[in-house]
């Protein structure tokens, strides 16, 4: 169960990283909830899809590489590297050209061969500040390190 679990995940990074989005209706369960979206976001397939394409207009070569993935149970833990190059303006930020990494860790429960629900967590304060945002230094200090 936990290699079909692990290999769930990797179809479902892989499903992003080529843009092959209807392959979301097989690894997605239609109620699946995640916490990675903004406030008011619907929690659907369909909205995984809109929010996907969304993220490709400002980041269009945005690519996750799988660090690490571990399985107990119905619960896959991922941490990956997300590469990519800033082309359209973020949250008020105009596009910068810059190439920005970030890392971060998901945590996925499985149920009935779907992804039911997904956490991630990130470096925001890191990547916010590789796009130029005037993060405080200090505030910079306290964040998880990339490395």
């Amino acid at each position: 169960m936990s290699e079909a679990n692990k290999d769930l995940v990797r179809r479902y990074q892989e499903a992003y990283n080529g843009n092959n989005l209807d392959e979301l209706d097989a690894l997605l369960s239609p109620d699946w909830e995640t916490n990675a979206w903004p406030e008011g976001v619907p929690q659907s397939i369909d909205s995984a899809k809109a929010f996907y394409q969304a993220v490709l207009e400002v980041f269009p070569d945005i690519h996750y590489s799988t660090e690490n993935l571990i399985a107990e149970g119905d619960h896959v833990v991922q941490r990956w590297t997300v590469t990519t190059t800033h082309k359209g303006e973020f949250i008020g930020l105009p596009p910068t050209g810059a190439r920005v990494t970030v890392r971060g860790m998901s945590l996925f429960r499985i149920a009935d061969g779907r992804i039911v629900e997904h956490w991630a967590f990130a470096d925001e304060l890191g990547f916010l500040a590789q796009l130029g945002a005037d993060v405080p230094a200090d505030w910079l200090a306290i964040g998880h390190r990339s490395s």
